[in-house]
């Protein structure tokens, strides 16, 4: 299956920049590796106690996970150009901190860059021809919670005047990443089956374009398998250190060739939800999602392809057998077993959402575009009318 068009859509490039090492004692192993005076712990304040419990003399940043503004990353970049080497240890946010920290180190022109234009664009887009301004640390990620796959992506989130921008640069991926069930051991069930649906949305919603006859029919194949076992995960509640595998398989896997990076309308419509009402990014796109899916299987061609939302679906259900064949109140149901809820509580306007996205992802940028203020609003309209 090529999706059966003739465009040739986006290049089918498979490239893996960031090392993984697997499974229990992997991150001791990489530790006694990389400790050394010229490296420097950075850890989330939130989860101190595994990263404590690594010998190290050195010095140690505590970040706190709330502070993802571009101010702090710039302080912390400050703080790592002595360095040879940074290990991070902590959640999504804590890595995508230190990611965009190490990025400054190498291209400290890139927090000016972002910062231009306030939230507006929502997009900061590097390439691997940008010159970089000399030597910059090898980065270590280890992360401590499962669905964002911040340890291997090269995009992470950064607020500017409290809006989400999100930065693309190959920098931003980790060196090595260290999946060892040691670090995700703690995590809550909760966090765990949230962690679980998003990753499994990030591949359904990559997987609901068509692309073009450059994907490889293995591709294909990975995505639908990969909706089966993390619906498999969520519900049957299986360890965390599997999920971290399979989301981290969602951005450098197979299945990523060829698709649209920026075919998820979902998480740039959540986005602006997440922030203008202050809830959590999973508990928007909850909300969000089932109105998007109404809408493709409606016939809205911009949101995504019908039939690939069933095939997507149809992998999801073998994985959770006993869920709805309808996928708009299927994923209702999926998220509120696995206790991802939509968000209740007071909201923006519909129109002042529909501005801010606009603003942010539409006009000339790829994720948004195509859409008007009048018809964002009316679908923030309908997402608000079926919140709690």
């Amino acid at each position: 299956m090529t999706g059966g068009t003739d465009r040739p859509g986006p290049p089918a490039v498979w490239r893996q920049r960031t090392q993984i090492h697997f499974g229990e004692g992997a991150l001791a192993e990489v530790w006694r590796r990389v400790r050394s005076h010229r490296t420097v712990l950075v850890v989330d304040a939130d989860q101190p106690g595994l990263a404590e419990s690594l010998p190290h003399d050195g010095e140690v940043i505590r970040v706190d996970p709330l502070a993802g503004d571009l101010d702090s990353a710039v302080v912390l970049a400050g703080q790592l150009r002595e360095f040879e080497r940074v290990v991070v240890v902590g959640g999504g946010a804590v890595l995508d901190q230190a990611a965009l920290a190490r990025l400054f180190t190498a291209a400290p022109g890139t927090p000016t860059r972002i910062r231009l234009g306030g939230p507006r664009p929502g997009l900061v887009h590097g390439g691997p021809a940008e010159p970089l301004a000399g030597p910059y640390p090898e980065l270590v990620a280890v992360p401590t919670t499962v669905g964002t796959a911040a340890e291997v992506s090269c995009a992470a989130t950064v607020l500017v005047e409290g809006r989400r921008k999100l930065v693309m640069h190959p920098l931003l991926s980790a060196d090595t990443a260290v999946l060892d069930p040691v670090a995700t051991a703690s995590l809550p069930g909760p966090l765990l089956r949230e962690g679980t649906l998003e990753a499994m949305m990030r591949m359904a919603n990559a997987y609901l374009t068509i692309p073009g006859r450059r994907c490889p029919a293995a591709a294909e194949t990975e995505a639908r398998d990969l909706l089966r076992e993390l619906a498999a995960a969520g519900s049957t509640g299986r360890p965390a250190a599997e999920v971290a595998v399979l989301s981290a398989r969602t951005v450098l896997g197979l299945s990523m060739v060829g698709r649209d990076p920026f075919a998820a309308k979902t998480w740039f419509l959540a986005n602006e939800l997440s922030a203008s009402a202050g809830v959590r990014k999973m508990a928007a796109t909850a909300a969000v999602l089932p109105v998007v899916w109404r809408r493709i299987m409606a016939g809205d061609a911009r949101l995504g392809d019908r039939e690939r939302l069933r095939q997507a679906w149809d992998a999801v259900r073998a994985g959770a057998p006993g869920l709805a064949d309808d996928p708009v109140h299927g994923i209702r149901t999926l998220a509120a077993d696995w206790g991802v809820d939509a968000f209740a509580g007071p909201a923006p306007a519909p129109a002042d959402l529909a501005r801010a996205a606009a603003r942010a992802w539409g006009g000339g940028l790829p994720m948004l575009a195509g859409f008007t203020v009048h018809e964002l609003t009316e679908l923030y309209a309908e997402v608000l009318e079926a919140a709690p």
